[in-house]
């Protein structure tokens, strides 16, 4: 399930949004929990769901972006650190956004 898909009109950036809520703890659990989201979220965008249900953003630069309510630990950071490195290989960026 993906949380969000908005898209900016001034950077003309599609982002698909998940949401994160729990504060972060480093746990292994908690790192494989964000592990299968993104996995979810990648696979949507390359496996053409994305393109089936938003055709009109097919070709606009795409990010993923985390919201979460508190900013990720250390762990968390170096996962995704080698998770923005991975879906650059796409053009897939990869932000994180601290909830207000």
């Amino acid at each position: 399930m993906i949380d969000l898909v908005s898209h900016n009109p001034q950077t003309d950036i599609v982002s698909i949004g998940m949401v994160e809520e729990r504060e972060w703890d480093g746990s292994e659990q908690r790192l494989l929990e964000l592990e299968a989201k993104i996995q979810n979220y990648f696979s949507f965008f390359i496996d053409g769901q994305f393109a089936q249900m938003y055709p009109a953003y097919v070709g606009k630069p795409v990010e993923m972006r985390l919201f979460c309510s508190t900013m990720p630990d250390t762990e968390t950071n170096h996962f995704i650190e080698q998770v923005k490195l991975k879906l650059a290989e796409y053009n897939i960026g990869f932000v994180v956004s601290q909830l207000k």
